[in-house]
């Protein structure tokens, strides 16, 4: 049997858990902390290197998705 302490995907429930909202702990707020700061530094070195266009746009908001996913496998131990 899977982790208890992940949804488990296979039922309803288990993706409904999966889209919650998870406040954070304090074993996860210090995670959540140093994606987000490491996503920030990201993102001003490829703000100040990308010329100004659609292609910037595009990059920064797959930055984003990103940093989302990082927070939700945090969130979702691993999922």
């Amino acid at each position: 049997m899977g982790d208890p302490n992940k949804p488990d995907l296979r039922t309803i429930n288990g993706v409904l858990d999966f889209l919650d909202y998870h406040q954070p702990t304090e074993e996860t707020k210090p995670k959540y902390e140093n994606i987000n700061f490491q996503f920030k530094l990201m993102v001003q070195q490829i703000w100040d290197s990308l010329p100004e266009g659609p292609g910037k746009t595009v990059a920064i908001r797959a930055i984003g998705r990103a940093r989302m996913e990082c927070n939700s496998c945090i969130a979702n131990g691993g999922q």
